[in-house]
């Protein structure tokens, strides 16, 4: 799969294969299109921050930990 692909169905769907990862340092998870200068982004769940989305947060947090990678834990 290209990194950004528009699905063979058509419609409006998109499909990107992105890196995800937490840094333990900031609490935030980071979102990336690792072959692009212009795709990289973060979540966290801090109230009043700009970053804040605390569902995406808990799923992206969620998919890392079932890929067995360093995820927050649920005290985070």
């Amino acid at each position: 799969m290209a990194q950004i692909e528009r699905s063979k169905r058509g419609g409006r769907t998109a499909y990107l294969e992105m890196g995800v990862w937490f840094n333990e340092d900031t609490g935030h998870i980071h979102m990336a299109l690792p072959k692009t200068d212009w795709f990289h982004t973060t979540v966290n769940k801090q109230a009043g921050s700009k970053r804040c989305h605390e569902n995406l947060y808990h799923k992206l947090a969620r998919a890392l930990q079932e890929a067995g990678a360093p995820a927050p834990s649920d005290d985070d």
